[in-house]
């Protein structure tokens, strides 16, 4: 199981830590009924930070070397571009209760 988090760079092994702990549960029912599980919990900071989360993932993927390198740099602008977008439509009336 693989759960992206976009936090803010200071708050990234929180963030961590709180998924792993939100699927405690469901891991276990999984073990108890004879199911093996991964949790993958990664973490692309909002400024395009890329936790070490995000390369333990492609690493277990199998992809390595150059493929990894610019999937990383993608995931980095993606978040980037994309907290940008956020940001500079916070006063647009979709972010906000009619």
């Amino acid at each position: 199981m693989v759960e992206l988090t976009v936090p803010y760079e200071n708050r990234m092994e929180e963030a961590h830590a709180f998924r792993e702990g939100k699927y405690l549960d469901m891991t276990k029912e999984l073990k108890k009924d004879g199911y093996e599980d991964k949790l993958m919990p990664v973490e692309i900071g909002a400024r395009g930070f890329v936790g070490s989360s995000a390369y333990g993932l492609l690493s277990k993927l199998s992809i390595c070397d150059n493929k990894r390198t610019k999937a990383l740099r993608l995931l980095a602008e993606t978040a980037e571009n994309s907290s940008r977008w956020i940001w500079s439509r916070r006063n647009e009336r979709l972010f906000h209760k009619v």
